[in-house]
This record gives C-alpha cells, sequence and structure tokens, in this order.
C-alpha cells in the first residue's frame, strides 16, 4: 500500500505532509473517527512514510522497497510496536502496555517504545482500540505521553473522542477522521472484490452507517438470507415477537464473542428494520390517510428501532434489549 493507492483522507494527509515539511510534527496523535474508514491504514502509511530509509519523510513518499518498508508491510519492523485488544477481552490488557505483574516495565508497549531504534530513525507505535482502554490501561501510558523518547510517536485509534478518557484527550493531538465520501467508500469495497451493483452497496453503506466492514458483510450470502427471513418476520400482522427475538438474536450470536462486532450486527439489525418501516411507510401513504392505525404502527416501531441503537452505543445487555424490542414491535403502540 502507498499514498497513490490510499482513498480519501486527503486534508489530514496534507497537515501530516505540512507538519512534516515545517518541522513540526507532534509526539502523540488521537486517530478518531467511524469504525473501519481507513484509520489504521492511514496511521501504517505514516509509519512506513517515517521509516523509510530512501526517501525522506516530507515528501510523503515511501519507496515501498526498502528493507524497512517491506517490513513495515509484512508487519514485522523492530520499530513499529502495535498494540491492540484481544478478541476474547473486553479491555487492553495492561500485560500489552508494561508486562506482566511479575516483569513490570520490562516489556509491553512503554518499555520497548524507550529502547534504541533498530534502523537509528525513531520508534512508532500505533494503538489500536483505544475505546477501550480502562483506567489502569490509561494510567500506565500517562508517563509514555507525558514524557515521549526524542524523535518516538504513538498513534493511538478511536471511534470518538468521548469515549477516551480525560487523561488520553490532555496528552494527544486529536485528528478527527469522517465518513468517507459515498464515491469511495464505494470504491473501497469495489477494490474489495465483492459481486454487488451500485444499488446493492448504497443501501449496505447506509445500513451500515459509513462502517465499510459492515457494509462488507451486510452484503454477504448470509446476510442477506438474515434479511429475508427478516423481512418475512416482520410482515405479518402481530409480529410473533418470540420468533422475531429468536431470528435476531442467533444473527447476532453468529458474529462471535466479540462485543464491539455483536453491537456492530445489532446496529444492522435495526437499521434494517427502520429500512422496512419506511418502505412500508411510503406505500401506506399511497393508499391510506396518515392518521390510519397502521401508520401509527409504522411510526412507533421505527421510532422504537431507533431508541435501540441508542440503547447499543449505551452497552445495553443484548439479550434484554432484543427481547424488550421484540415485544414492543409485537405491540405497535406504547405502554400506557
Amino acid at each position: 500500500m502507498q499514498w497513490d493507492d490510499y482513498i480519501g483522507h486527503a486534508q489530514q494527509k496534507e497537515w501530516f505532509a505540512t507538519a512534516l515539511r515545517n518541522g513540526r510534527l507532534g509526539s502523540t496523535f488521537l486517530f478518531v473517527g467511524p469504525a473501519a474508514i481507513g484509520k489504521q491504514t492511514f496511521a501504517t502509511l505514516l509509519a512506513k512514510t517515517l521509516l523509510c530509509v530512501n526517501n525522506p519523510p516530507d515528501q510523503m513518499q515511501p519507496c515501498g522497497h526498502c528493507e524497512s518498508c517491506i517490513q513495515v508491510d509484512a508487519k514485522t519492523h523492530p520499530d513499529l510496536l502495535r498494540v491492540e485488544k484481544p478478541a476474547d477481552k473486553s479491555v487492553i490488557p495492561v500485560e500489552k502496555l508494561v508486562g506482566p505483574r511479575e516483569s513490570r516495565m520490562q516489556e509491553g508497549l512503554c518499555h520497548d517504545i524507550r529502547l534504541r531504534s533498530y534502523y537509528g530513525r525513531r520508534k512508532i507505535a500505533i494503538l489500536d482500540d483505544a475505546d477501550h482502554l480502562n483506567q489502569e490501561g490509561a494510567n500506565c501510558l500517562l508517563k509514555t505521553l507525558e514524557e515521549p523518547p526524542v524523535g518516538s510517536i504513538v498513534i493511538l485509534i478511536g471511534t470518538s473522542l468521548q469515549r477516551q478518557l480525560p487523561t488520553i484527550r490532555s496528552r494527544a493531538q486529536a485528528i478527527r477522521f469522517a465518513e468517507l465520501e459515498p464515491a469511495e467508500a464505494k470504491q473501497l469495497l469495489q477494490r474489495s472484490e465483492i459481486e454487488a451493483d451500485e444499488a446493492a452497496i448504497e443501501q449496505a453503506l447506509q445500513l451500515a452507517g459509513g462502517d465499510l466492514s459492515q457494509a462488507a458483510e451486510i452484503l454477504n450470502e448470509e446476510s442477506q438470507q438474515f434479511r429475508t427471513a427478516l423481512a418475512e418476520t416482520l410482515q405479518p400482522h402481530p409480529i410473533n415477537a418470540i420468533e422475531l427475538a429468536s431470528l435476531v438474536s442467533d444473527y447476532v450470536n453468529a458474529a462471535g464473542q466479540d462485543a464491539t462486532d455483536r453491537r456492530g450486527r445489532m446496529r444492522q439489525v435495526f437499521r434494517t428494520v427502520i429500512e422496512f418501516y419506511r418502505t412500508q411507510m411510503l406505500q401506506t401513504c399511497q393508499t391510506q390517510q396518515a392518521s390510519d392505525p397502521a401508520m401509527e404502527r409504522i411510526l412507533y416501531r421505527m421510532d422504537r428501532c431507533v431508541e435501540a441503537i441508542n440503547q447499543v452505543d449505551r452497552n445495553a445487555n443484548q439479550q434484554t434489549l432484543v427481547e424488550s424490542w421484540s415485544w414492543d414491535l409485537q405491540r405497535g403502540k406504547p405502554l400506557i
């Protein structure tokens, strides 16, 4: 991957190019923006730019064929440290930052970044999943962020400033990444050799809230089969709440044990149901009065889905949320 191959976020690239030309590159950055829009790839390209042994960083054009560039691409560069949340954990383990309890500060990111660089240039650390730093983990990082080794750079990657602890926000320079433009997102998905027409890609991006990994998942066969079954379950009146809850729970559970993936599927489900009822609403407007009971049910159910998305963002219990949402959709009106 080279900058010429990278799609989107041109303003952020130019900001770093200017900082490098002026010799004013900071030491700690916090990349924030929606999931799966290229923040991690941007961080890797920036590291490749800074570690390339042939081309100067201010050119923003790593050669791509020196030993350093090849190692960055292979994720084996000794001066590029990477930390991310394990799939089976809900937070980033402290051990990844400062080593195990019996050998604190003899291993982990905070130790390794202070070692002399292998190529004599600089050490760079990329900490993905910064949303999942707990208070203990953030405290372990404080000294490294406050007194970084000369020439070192730490890049933390998260989804929003609000999800970062104050101790992290106050010590890092925030770089905001917005959702990709529709044309850019389509180009990326098409590059992934996904077999879908433009209309299907647009709908998938809408349902995924701009998350490219979620959009790609929506376009796969499993998701398409689920959406067909979901539409069939939503069609009758009244809805069978038990059947609906079972269908949705099975689909969400199929995402695995990672809480982020499961929450992503839940948002996907609720957005799909909103689109289902939006279509019904348009059809009802053409044939019935806006005050018809059917229209009131549709509007209530759409509002309930919006509320459910907000509950996902507040980390509501999955089983309780799916079951209460299903019964509310079956009822089709608020409790008096």
